[in-house]
């Protein structure tokens, strides 16, 4: 049977590139056809790019070499503060080792993954030197946190651009593009791509005004980096206007107290592990900011700015009112961030990718699409 065309109801004149990409996607993908195909298309697109970017990532980086974070003291809890309170990645690794079997099922699936499985484990030669089906967990994990993070890519812009598919699927190619440019700086951790994963599940709570859901997932997220419970401020925000005010301060204080009382028992559970806590660089950003960063470097920063606030007023209000967040998270990237390290935008980096996205449609096609411009 042909499918129903998308042309139908063109008007005059053809289709243009701004009709193709802004025109009403929500009514022309009304039918169950064209709605699985391009969620299978998205499917496929995902899990192609996260192949790439999950490869790069152990290739390319130190994930597997630096000893603070061996995936084998990881593991078994013997890895160095802060890095232990961060207890999600290793427990979902430790379900797909011992429940899922997942080292068993990367082997035995076709193609090139399971043939690159040895290959990566010979990478790992960080002390304690992690097995095998460790580095396999580690992948499916990985694996899994970032197809996910590029499939809530693809629904939050589905969200942003009124049902448009074409421009969710670049935004997610675009989102790949970003994180592994940041990735092929050579530094990252293993719980860096659940960090992307949760940071954009946060927002699609908020954008969708799903308040509970995001009061119970932000646990999660905080215990899978620490950093990311700065969301919190961007729930504030969002909610001002939209739910009572009462309510809205005892959400956003029952998210303080949760992180207060949850991540205290962590780092008292892992007081003993070496290490000293949390690291503190501030007069090295400082003096990298005031004497070394180079014009190229300033010249990178401006088109970071410049893509993210572009046409400012006119993006969805959530994410407005969201960028709250950058307020917090420039003071903790300044405190504890070493310079040029760009891995510790990964907290934002949903949030810039989004705005970014906004602000390219805006500036090659001249307009946005329809979005809702109240918060009520």
């Amino acid at each position: 049977m042909t499918p129903p065309s998308l042309t139908r109801g063109t008007p005059p004149g053809g289709i243009t590139p701004e009709r193709l990409l802004l025109g009403d996607w929500g009514a022309r993908l009304s039918g169950r056809f064209w709605q699985i195909l391009f969620l299978v298309l998205a499917i496929f697109l995902a899990a192609l790019l996260t192949s790439a970017v999950v490869s790069d990532q152990i290739t390319g980086t130190g994930v597997l070499h630096e000893d603070r974070v061996s995936l084998a003291s990881v593991m078994n809890g013997t890895a160095a503060q802060p890095f232990a309170y961060r207890v999600v990645t290793p427990f979902l690794m430790q379900i797909a080792q011992d429940v899922l079997r997942a080292p068993s099922v990367l082997r035995a699936l076709p193609g090139p993954l399971a043939a690159k499985l040895p290959e990566w484990c010979a990478l790992a030669t960080s002390t304690p030197r992690p097995t095998c089906d460790t580095v396999a967990a580690y992948v499916a994990v990985a694996g899994a946190y970032c197809f996910c993070f590029l499939m809530l890519i693809y629904a939050m812009c589905l969200r942003l651009f009124a049902g448009n598919p074409l421009i969710s699927l670049l935004a997610m190619m675009f989102a790949s593009v970003s994180v592994n440019a940041i990735f092929l700086l050579h530094l990252s951790h293993m719980y860096d791509f659940g960090v992307l994963m949760f940071a954009t599940l946060l927002l699609i709570c908020l954008e969708r005004g799903w308040n509970l859901a995001f009061t119970l997932i932000l646990p999660v997220a905080f215990l899978t980096k620490e950093t990311l419970v700065l969301y919190s401020s961007a729930f504030f925000m969002a909610n001002l206007g939209r739910i009572g005010f009462i309510r809205n301060i005892a959400l956003t204080l029952t998210q303080i107290v949760s992180f207060v009382v949850l991540y205290g028992l962590v780092m008292w559970h892992y007081s003993g592990n070496p290490g000293g806590g949390h690291e503190y660089y501030l007069p090295d950003q400082i003096r990298f900011f005031l004497q070394e960063i180079t014009i190229v470097q300033w010249l990178l920063l401006l088109v970071v700015l410049v893509l993210t606030f572009y046409g400012f007023r006119d993006k969805n209000p959530v994410l407005r009112r969201s960028c709250i967040v950058f307020l917090p998270w420039l003071a903790a990237a300044m405190m504890g961030g070493e310079k040029k390290e760009l891995r510790v935008m990964l907290e934002v980096v949903p949030l810039i990718l989004l705005l970014s996205m906004d602000s390219l449609v805006q500036m090659i096609l001249g307009t946005t699409s329809r979005r809702e411009r109240s918060l009520t």
